[in-house]
């Protein structure tokens, strides 16, 4: 005859105690989750070099994806950054200078990626409000000229953390927070929040802003300008799932630094610094995914790709 089981609060809470110690050992030899992040890196280099090949062979793809073609660009330097350098430097132990190399290309990458993304946000920010205004202000020479200062950006935002404030012990795992200084540490996390819940409340806003255009124009008597309106309502909802991702995947990485920086060190932060690499090397891949899943396009063009690869290798 069975036996009935009940469980108090003190129960629950050992049994979750137990399971966070379980990730001390991953926290203290994380080689196995360096190889992860390898395995991701590989998965996220494959997917963004397919919609950017597609990208580059479409004339379909090119204006609903000419805003998204950068963050695959960064998306995929991002997964080679995981794959060749970062991961690496976990697995092999390296010294100060390669690993200082690599923490720094592979943050160049990301803080740029977040960059990109606070500039689509303006720029759909000026698309819904300013849409006459529109092509005059976004021409692509300072499209261009933007990309370029981000660039530098970044760089000049890693350079102070890498070789200014780092703070390099011998012996010292090849790890963001383990390597850079608190205030760089500070810095970071309060960019990155700050950064992805304010583009979060702007599209929601460029959205009810949209579908309140919407709801005044005559789809029959102004059948483009209604056409127009529900593209960039279907784009503004695309790159709002886009920045949702981000903050998925950066969210672990981002709440693990900010309890290293008020000093918090229990099995919970350990639990945070066995996955949070893996979320942020998921970043590049969630988004290929949302790209096909709101993207019609992406997908005919994609198995088009594919059809024109067969064809040439049966010839």
């Amino acid at each position: 005859m069975a036996k009935n089981v009940s469980l108090n609060s003190t129960d629950v809470f050992n049994m979750i105690e137990n399971t966070l110690n379980d990730f001390e050992g991953i926290h203290k030899s994380p080689d196995w989750f360096s190889y992860l992040w390898v395995l991701l890196g590989v998965v996220g280099m494959t997917v963004n070099a397919l919609f950017i090949v597609a990208y580059s062979r479409s004339d379909n793809l090119q204006k609903p994806a000419q805003k998204l073609v950068n963050l695959a660009v960064d998306d995929f330097l991002i997964s080679a950054a995981a794959t060749f350098l970062y991961s690496p430097a976990q697995i092999i132990r390296v010294g100060k200078s390669v690993c200082l190399t690599s923490i720094f290309i592979t943050n160049i990458v990301l803080i740029e990626q977040l960059l990109a993304l606070v500039m689509i946000t303006c720029d759909r920010y000026i698309a819904v409000v300013k849409p006459l205004l529109y092509p005059q202000i976004i021409t692509d020479r300072r499209i261009k000229v933007v990309i370029g200062l981000s660039w530098i950006a970044a760089a000049l935002i890693v350079s102070h953390n890498c070789l200014v404030s780092n703070t390099w012990k011998s012996g010292s795992k090849c790890l963001f927070s383990d390597i850079i200084s608190r205030n760089g540490q500070i810095v970071s996390v309060v960019v990155v929040l700050t950064s992805g819940i304010l583009m979060c409340a702007v599209y929601i806003r460029l959205m009810l802003i949209a579908k309140k255009h919407l709801r005044q124009i005559n789809p029959e008597l102004e059948s483009t300008v209604y056409t127009e309106m529900r593209q960039q309502l279907r784009i503004m909802k695309t790159f709002l799932m886009v920045v949702g991702a981000f903050l998925i995947c950066w969210g672990p990485a981002a709440l693990r630094l900010g309890l290293s920086i008020t000093g918090i060190n229990t099995n919970f932060t350990k639990l945070l610094a066995a996955v949070d690499g893996a979320f942020l090397f998921c970043n590049p891949i969630m988004d290929t995914i949302i790209y096909v899943w709101r993207m019609p396009e992406y997908r005919k063009d994609f198995s088009n790709l594919f059809v024109n690869l067969q064809c040439g290798t049966n010839e």
